[in-house]
């Protein structure tokens, strides 16, 4: 399992600096929930900036400005298909009073469907600054409905001597050829995180991190020694988590490893992830490191001896259940779950995914929430799965069900009428919204799989053209009165029985 979520978890809103306009679809946003559902820092209420070292093949310094930020302080705006976030981020990097660097990007989100959802999600940007050596304060700036301001102090070292850049820990990745992403390196798409603290979930800690120069010390291709581990209480490299390669010295080489966590290893507080770089002969080079601290939740949340997801042994059946999670989740973790997720053969990334999702919705008992869910998927397997290989979440009648919950009233027309056999549930609220509808269909006249034709849903389908669709049937019957559905007879003050059973739900 990954790094874990803290008690507000979120699903990350990956923001490309190069482009302010986020495309649903976009590869690097398969990153985004499974990336954010790995991020351990127990409170999102401000935003939080972290300020990543690197240098390029030249030597130049660069610095990634990683921000964090959170829902609520963007601007909201409610379109058709859903509600659209905009934000400004600003990004200054001072030296002795002077600006050196300054960086203005206007965001825009994926759809929410609902306000809860969108004010909740928190986001995230980068921003890449170049950098000459000398001593900086970096001021980023969130503007949107509220404002939200940080500032941290950096100091940029001449290069030249054999050094590691900032260890990057690592939220999740995926392999990948992009260069032209910010978030490229080596080969992968890796998000920092943006935090320090994991969760007491945790069973694998990910870094990257790159070492400039050893050539000059051991020569070019010839063997160093790296030292990574995690310290114990007793500030320690506890052997247990430490792990010694052999590396061969180039001008950079890069370096992307995993270290397991234990209960005591590190410890609640005042652990470390040390990295040493020594000769053959075991004399230092030179060495980083950095603070990590575990989080336990509040008294009265869930049972950290519990842990529901680990309970998955098959990584194909787990697969298949975190697909009857699409209902309930956002645009980027569908889009982890359709992409990331499906090409992912690791089963603790996996199972990460499925603990830290329950986590986000419900952090006092996700095991119970889960379980709760389960519940309801064994229902539209049952139900409406009988045309999809009994996967009911694959349907658009078992994915509206999962997602919205039970309907408050169904009307079923699916005999006797001159229409495409059809229903129409009825919500009196759900989602943040109220007296919402959904019309199903079955253009083949097969009644296991209705399809969506209309609803007034935000982000649905809207179909202006649904009421011709529904009566355009080949072959249609002139049916008289007494063919009519007894139970639910039409209304005679309405042109049309679908619309006036859509518009006035019984």
């Amino acid at each position: 399992m990954g790094l874990g979520n803290n008690k507000k978890a979120r699903c990350v809103a990956l923001r490309l600096a190069n482009n302010s306009n986020f495309t649903s679809m976009n590869f690097r946003q398969f990153l985004t929930c499974l990336f954010g559902l790995f991020t351990a820092n127990l409170s999102i209420a401000q935003t939080q900036v972290e300020l990543l070292e690197f240098r390029t093949n030249t030597g130049d310094s660069y610095v990634d400005v990683v921000v964090d930020f959170p829902g609520y302080l963007c601007e909201f705006t409610e379109t058709e298909k859903g509600l659209q976030s905009s934000t400004t981020i600003t990004v200054i990097a001072e030296t002795q009073g002077e600006v050196s660097q300054f960086q203005k990007t206007n965001l825009q989100s994926p759809l929410f469907i609902d306000s809860t959802e969108a004010i909740n999600t928190n986001q995230i940007h980068l921003e890449r600054l170049a950098l000459e050596p000398g001593n900086y304060t970096v001021t980023v700036k969130v503007e949107g409905k509220e404002v939200d301001t940080v500032s941290k102090s950096l100091r940029i070292d001449i290069g030249g001597a054999p050094e590691i850049s900032s260890l990057l820990l690592v939220e999740a990745y995926a392999a990948s050829n992009s260069t032209d992403s910010k978030f490229y390196r080596s080969g992968y798409e890796i998000l920092p995180l943006t935090s320090n603290v994991i969760s007491p979930q945790a069973t694998q800690l990910r870094f990257y991190t790159e070492l400039y120069n050893i050539d000059d010390v051991v020569g070019n291709d010839s063997l160093f020694l790296l030292v990574f581990g995690l310290t114990n209480s007793s500030g320690q490299l506890d052997p247990n988590h430490t792990r010694y390669k052999r590396l061969n010295a180039k001008e950079v080489v890069p370096v992307f490893e995993a270290l397991p966590i234990s209960d005591l290893t590190p410890p609640l507080a005042g652990g470390e992830l040390q990295l040493q770089v020594k000769t053959r002969d075991g004399h230092l080079i030179c060495k980083k490191e950095i603070k990590i601290e575990r989080w336990k939740p509040e008294a009265g949340g869930f049972n950290d001896n519990v842990n529901f997801a680990s309970a998955w042994t098959d990584r194909d059946l787990l697969y298949r259940h975190l697909e009857d999670h699409l209902p309930l989740a956002s645009p980027s973790q569908q889009n982890t779950i359709g992409g990331v997720l499906k090409k992912t053969y690791d089963i603790t990334v996996l199972q990460g995914f499925l603990e830290q999702f329950w986590i986000k919705r419900n952090p006092e008992n996700p095991e119970k929430a889960w379980r709760d869910y389960c519940g309801e998927i064994m229902v539209v397997d049952s139900v409406f799965g009988g045309c999809r290989g009994g996967h009911g979440a694959d349907t658009d009648m078992g994915y509206v069900y999962l997602k919205y919950g039970r309907p408050n009233t169904v009307v079923k027309r699916h005999h006797d009428t001159d229409y495409y056999p059809y229903e129409i549930w009825h919500y009196h609220h759900t989602n943040g919204f109220t007296n919402r509808r959904f019309l199903f269909f079955a253009p083949h006249v097969v009644l296991e799989c209705m399809e969506i034709l209309q609803s007034d849903m935000p982000g649905e389908i809207k179909n202006e053209d649904w009421i011709q669709q529904l009566r355009s049937r080949e072959n249609r019957v002139k049916v008289i009165d007494s063919q009519m559905n007894r139970l639910n007879p039409r209304d005679t003050y309405s042109r049309e029985e679908p619309e006036d059973l859509y518009y006035n739900p019984r």
